[in-house]
């Protein structure tokens, strides 16, 4: 080889180096952009779209857990969508981010499902002498967050006083029957974060 050639190939081999430095010294491990909220709310029903807002040297690959059970194994999807939640899809969510440099978990948030399920079948019927206690359950209803309860008797709303009490239970307790007690007892059961609204089956 003449000499002039391997000048030309020392000076290649140097830039060729020196190309290489530049390139790992650019190299950046994954890091998190923002972190997602740590508790947030939405209705069964609804889709609900996490992402996980990550930046470093690309690729970047993308993993998603619920609850610590892996839901995806590591791809470039850096979105995690559910077309329909439900309850069960309530808990814990995090991504892992991962590239050539390195992983990094992102901060767990905490998905709630509202939800409202239907009453239970109670007490139809229930007979009490005058002046005797009455105690009426209110029906169990599956909800979240748990609904504001209004009871009602023949269609009119019972307000407390000091002979007819409601327990944090929503129990009614009537604490000396007279003949007007008489009648067609039931509740209603809001919830606040969906609007839906449940009338349990009356109490006579």
């Amino acid at each position: 080889m003449m000499p002039g050639a391997w000048g030309r190939v020392w000076i290649c081999l140097a830039t060729l180096q020196m190309l290489c430095q530049c390139w790992a010294q650019d190299d950046v491990p994954p890091y998190f952009k923002t972190e997602p909220i740590r508790s947030q709310v939405h209705l069964e029903g609804n889709r609900l779209v996490l992402t996980c807002m990550a930046e470093g040297s690309w690729p970047l690959e993308f993993k998603w857990l619920h609850d610590h059970k892996e839901l995806t194994k590591f791809s470039l999807e850096y979105r995690y969508m559910i077309t329909s939640l439900d309850r069960s899809h309530a808990g814990y969510y995090r991504c892992i981010v991962r590239n050539r440099m390195g992983a990094l978990m992102q901060r767990k948030t905490e998905v709630q499902v509202a939800y409202m399920g239907i009453f239970e079948d109670g007490d139809t019927s229930l007979f009490v002498s005058h002046g005797d206690a009455a105690v009426i359950n209110a029906p169990n209803i599956a909800s979240f967050p748990q609904p504001q309860v209004t009871w009602f008797r023949d269609g009119r709303k019972i307000p407390p006083s000091n002979r007819i009490a409601i327990t944090k239970n929503n129990t009614l307790v009537i604490l000396s029957s007279v003949a007007p007690d008489t009648g067609r007892y039931y509740v209603q059961a809001v919830n606040d974060k969906n609007g839906d609204n449940k009338t349990s089956q009356p109490t006579s």
